[in-house]
Formats: structure tokens, C-alpha cells, sequence
């Protein structure tokens, strides 16, 4: 009697360990699809604040600006087409003034 209670025990005690880990598995996939989701949307955000980031975006705009006036009229038009999809997302009303701001949200808006 007294083996067959430390058999039943063990096996009740096994199968909480595997519930309890399976639990704890789905927990953490969870944990990564809503939490984990919003620490990467926060990161990215702080990301794309950075000084390094909106300089190298400036000067991504400086570039494509040039590249836009010394190219021909039909030409110019596959160029407004790479910066609405590059500068998408860059908000120009933060982080610039004067003709490159005027002409990102002239490209942006047409």
C-alpha cells in the first residue's frame, strides 16, 4: 500500500512537472508576441531618434536632392518614387528646415 502511494505520487508529481512546463512554454510564447512585440516597437522608435540615424537620413535627402536637380524631367519622376518609399515613415516636420524640407514634402504630397 504504502509503495503503490509513492508510485501514485510520483506520476501525479511528473505530470504536474510536464503541465507545469508546458505552461510556462506557452507562457513565454505569449510574453514574446506582446510584450516581446511592444519592447521592439519601442527600440525602433528610440532607434529612429537618434541623431546618427536622422543625420544619415539628411544626408540620404541631401543626396537624392542634387541627384534630383542635375537629372532629366523623365527621370525625375523614378526619383520621387525612391524617396516617398525611403522617407515614408521620416517625419520632416522634426527634423528639417528650409529647401529640404520644402522638397521632401513636396515629393511626399504630390
Amino acid at each position: 500500500m504504502k509503495t503503490s502511494k509513492i508510485v501514485l505520487l510520483s506520476v501525479a508529481g511528473f505530470v504536474f512537472l510536464l503541465l507545469l512546463g508546458l505552461g510556462l512554454g506557452y507562457y513565454g510564447v505569449f510574453a514574446t508576441k506582446t510584450v516581446g512585440k511592444a519592447q521592439q516597437n519601442a527600440n525602433r522608435e528610440v532607434f529612429e531618434q537618434t541623431q546618427s540615424y536622422v543625420e544619415g537620413k539628411r544626408q540620404e535627402l541631401q543626396k537624392d536632392y542634387h541627384e534630383w536637380l542635375n537629372t532629366k524631367p523623365e527621370d525625375k519622376v523614378a526619383i520621387e518614387g525612391i524617396i516617398r518609399s525611403s522617407f515614408a515613415s521620416f517625419d520632416e516636420d522634426k527634423y528639417l528646415t528650409g529647401d529640404l524640407y520644402n522638397f521632401l514634402h513636396k515629393i511626399k504630397n504630390k
